[in-house]
């Protein structure tokens, strides 16, 4: 199995909107290998989700999944799943301010605070081009929202209110990881 080349913040295909899939193409297999090969880059490269587009290719589909990771020791393993033509139906009107970052921002790793709907209804095709309805909150909503944004030419960046919260990985880990340890051991 290959890794895949990612897709850098700069590059047009992150602000195109991706193309939809055939459902019957689908059906018949045709993206087996590629699912395969995003959820192994996914996972080598320490993600919790990838959308097509950050693997040059412009068609509706990612794929999630989560588990212990670095920066969120205390994750339960979910996935991985495979969205397909995927739509948000609905959206919370509580919002959430949290840490996001993006596979898509290689060498010095950015994230900041971006707020997102608490929960979700998602509309999408599965692997088998079953179609699935799901309500997600949480960290899962998180994925889906950041996701499917990327299929519609959105990065995360874009939803950032505050950008003073933008900073590498390594000061992530630092300062808030640090205090978020030392207040778990209070």
């Amino acid at each position: 199995m290959k890794v895949l080349t990612r897709t850098e913040f700069g590059n047009p295909i992150l602000r195109a909107k991706a193309k939809p899939i055939s459902i019957a193409s689908v059906k018949k297999g045709a993206y087996k290998t590629f699912i395969k090969e995003m959820i192994y880059t996914m996972r080598r490269v320490g993600g919790v989700g990838i959308a097509a587009p950050q693997v040059g290719k412009s068609i509706q589909l990612a794929v999630m999944e989560t588990r212990p990771t670095d920066t969120r020791p205390d994750l339960e393993h979910r996935g991985p799943i495979i969205i397909i033509n995927p739509r948000i139906v609905m959206y919370s009107p509580a919002k959430k301010n949290d840490w996001e970052g993006c596979l898509s921002f290689q060498g010095t790793h950015v994230g900041g605070i971006v707020p997102r709907s608490s929960s979700v209804t998602v509309e999408y095709h599965n692997e088998k081009g079953e179609k699935v309805t799901e309500k997600a909150s949480g960290l899962w909503a998180r994925i889906f929202q950041h996701e499917i944004d990327h299929l519609q030419g959105i990065t995360y960046i874009d939803r950032i209110k505050d950008v003073k919260t933008i900073m590498t990985t390594k000061e992530y880990k630092k300062r808030v990881l640090k205090k978020k340890s030392a207040s778990k051991a209070r």
